[in-house]
């Protein structure tokens, strides 16, 4: 008599925590989208600063940034026999963008193609929909990860 009780108890049990699978589909899709949990913004004000304090070291003819969240990317051309000095520019570009704006991942590159790609990132108006500024914040994603390597 125990034994079926047990036996039934734990069936019970077992079949209970099937219909919670619909619930762990639920959560695995929140986990899939963990970029849209607050809505992605934009803040184009802080990239204007950044463009004028990278724009300050000597040697850069252009600077492009675009800053989604925390995530500040940094993009700048140098030319000519600048060229020889680009590692220390880099440097001294991500220490400065640091020391304006300690709370940021910063990522700062001199490649002409991620150059050319974060120009058209950043010429692009930041939408107003959280399911497209979603996509353009995974899009933002993949450009960072061309950007570290």
């Amino acid at each position: 008599m125990r034994t079926t009780l047990v036996v039934l108890s734990f069936a019970l049990l077992m079949t209970g925590c099937g219909s919670n699978s619909e619930s762990k589909a639920q959560v695995q899709s929140k986990e899939a989208e963990p970029l849209c949990a607050p809505a992605p913004v934009r803040y184009e004000q802080w990239e204007e600063q950044a463009k004028s304090i990278a724009g300050q070291v000597k040697g850069i003819d252009q600077v492009v940034a675009v800053q989604i969240d925390k995530e500040l990317d940094v993009a700048v051309k140098v030319t000519n026999f600048n060229r020889f000095r680009l590692e220390s520019i880099q440097k001294e570009v991500a220490k400065r963008l640091k020391d304006a704006f300690p709370d940021s991942d910063i990522h700062v590159t001199a490649d002409k193609k991620l150059i050319r790609e974060l120009q058209k990132f950043g010429e692009n108006p930041w939408p107003t929909d959280v399911k497209e500024a979603c996509k353009q914040k995974k899009k933002f994603k993949q450009f960072e990860k061309k950007m570290k390597g």
